[in-house]
């Protein structure tokens, strides 16, 4: 029985999550990791978008002793992201192709429930939701606790969008929200996007109004971190506890209440 999970904000929509033995990396393309050597590490990539995802992660000189989950957009990739260096060696396609093979690395797509088998035969059950840009959303169960990271999910209310337009973002998000309303969260990650200007705040409150998530995190600030206090002042919510973010590697400790 875990008695506290430690959540680091890492920077954009990246956090890590140390729950119990395991390590999370959520969407990392840059930043300061902290990856501990006694803990059962899991990346997961919501897509291939290069502020959430880079092939950096599969560089690590250990990587066969982490688990990899990644949206399948990711292993189509034809882009300068997918030649990467191993040992100063340099690999293409093909290469990666067998990497992408390897049995800890594990190819999802939207509106999957999947159990993901570590190296250990450990299991981390997940489901997966679908995205109003591109890749998947998604839902794992670690030690009893439900986190969610929503990618590029999201409301994306763009000032400029014209009526037809800003229904169909609309519509498409509900879609996708009616579906992640079914299941209990614990934690969760949303988009709260400085570039929304008046409407950055619009799918996070729809997100917790529709999903009440016990805890919500902002992301996709982009380095504009204060806008996540803004949108904790503004959405304030007396069932989800919502984290605002000040500064990259900012570490947060939830206490979990066993009564």
């Amino acid at each position: 029985m875990i008695d506290s999970i430690k959540v680091t904000y890492v920077f954009h929509s990246c956090y890590t999550v140390e729950i119990g033995d395991y390590f999370l990396i959520f969407d990392y393309f840059k930043g300061s990791l902290n990856i501990p050597d006694n803990k059962k590490v899991v990346f997961i990539a919501t897509h291939g978008h290069s502020d959430h995802y880079t092939s950096e992660i599969l560089k690590i000189p250990n990587m066969k002793d982490y688990t990899y989950i990644l949206s399948d957009d990711i292993g189509q990739l034809e882009s300068e992201d997918n030649i990467i260096f191993l040992e100063n060696k340099k690999f293409g396609m093909e290469d990666l192709k067998n990497l992408y093979n390897s049995k800890n690395v594990h190819f999802v797509k939207k509106d999957m429930i999947k159990d993901i088998v570590l190296n250990d035969k450990s299991k981390i059950k997940i489901r997966t939701f679908g995205s109003t840009d591109l890749g998947i959303s998604i839902l794992l169960n670690i030690e009893g606790i439900s986190i969610f990271h929503a990618g590029d999910l999201n409301f994306w209310a763009w000032p400029n969008n014209d009526d037809e337009t800003m229904k169909k973002e609309y519509d498409d998000f509900m879609v996708e929200i009616e579906k992640i309303k079914k299941y209990p969260i614990d934690i969760s990650f949303f988009p709260v996007d400085y570039r929304l200007k008046e409407n950055y705040y619009k799918g996070g409150e729809i997100f917790i109004k529709e999903c009440a998530p016990q805890i919500f995190f902002p992301m996709h600030s982009g380095g504009k971190e204060e806008i996540s206090s803004k949108f904790e002042k503004k959405c304030r919510n007396r069932n989800t506890a919502i984290r605002p973010i000040f500064q990259k590697n900012q570490k947060i400790i939830i206490d979990i209440n066993h009564k």
